[in-house]
């Protein structure tokens, strides 16, 4: 429901900004909702006959993973962790959140996985949005920067049912790489060149779905401005923050053109 304010006009959510003091509170205030509910019972402690996910302990598991000794218990540190390893310690806490629905009966539960963790990204993310210039957790459970609505919709898109799990671990890996919150430009050049590297083996194939010209396009791009090659030849004088998005939007749309054309010749 939208309330006066928004209904009428009078405020846009979508301009607001909050500091990263005031995001960490926020942070703070959804974990401890979700822990009082029960959802991380089984990563922190263990259920029954079935032992913590978090393991040999929560201490010992989120410094090996979050790199700081003073992380859990999280209501003790929380207030003193600084953005790089909140952001970590939200991506750790989606991937083990689980949602049981009886916490009476240890042997009977639901691993309503995909609920608590779509709860947990629809909470998170109504403030990471207004951080900074706005970041989004994502389904497949990393933070990145807040893309465009056009490219936002294609990177939460699936791939085709037939596509391969390589080529899915190269999308999300490139993905990752390019829209992480601290990304810089070589690993956005590197992310271009996964997406590039993806359509290769479908060089024949693009002839027969588009055109000579379009095939030499796309692969000329790639090769002479600096993304795959390191040579004299390579022209490497251009706006690369604001290309090199250009460029991966356009990859990354024509990874998914020639995979939904591909299946679509199979059938």
């Amino acid at each position: 429901m939208k309330y006066y304010g928004v209904r009428n006009g009078k405020i846009n959510l979508d301009d607001l900004k909050i500091s990263f003091k005031r995001f960490r509170e926020f942070f703070l205030d959804v974990y401890f909702y979700f822990e009082n509910r029960g959802d991380f019972k089984l990563a922190l402690e263990g259920i029954g006959h079935r032992p913590r996910l978090m393991k040999p302990s929560p201490e010992a598991f989120l410094f090996n993973h979050v790199g700081n000794v003073n992380v859990f218990p999280i209501e003790e540190f929380g207030h003193r962790l600084k953005m790089d390893t909140v952001f970590t310690l939200i991506e750790v806490l989606h991937q083990y959140i689980w949602k049981l629905e009886d916490l009476g009966d240890f042997d009977l539960y639901l691993e309503a996985e995909s609920t608590a963790k779509k709860e947990f990204r629809e909470e998170i993310n109504k403030y990471l949005m207004h951080l900074d210039e706005g970041y989004i957790l994502t389904e497949k459970g990393y933070i990145i920067d807040l893309p465009d609505d056009g490219l936002g919709n294609l990177i939460t898109s699936d791939l085709p049912p037939q596509t391969t799990d390589t080529v899915t671990e190269q999308v999300e890996t490139a993905i990752k790489m390019f829209f992480k919150y601290d990304s810089n430009l070589e690993e956005k050049r590197k992310a271009i060149n996964i997406l590039a590297d993806i359509l290769e083996p479908y060089r024949k194939d693009l002839k027969n779905y588009t055109t000579d010209k379009h095939d030499t396009m796309i692969f000329s791009i790639v090769n002479n401005y600096g993304i795959r090659h390191n040579n004299l030849q390579q022209k490497e004088e251009y706006e690369k923050p604001i290309w090199y998005q250009w460029m991966f939007h356009y990859y990354l749309s024509t990874v998914h053109a020639v995979l939904n054309l591909k299946e679509e010749h199979l059938k």
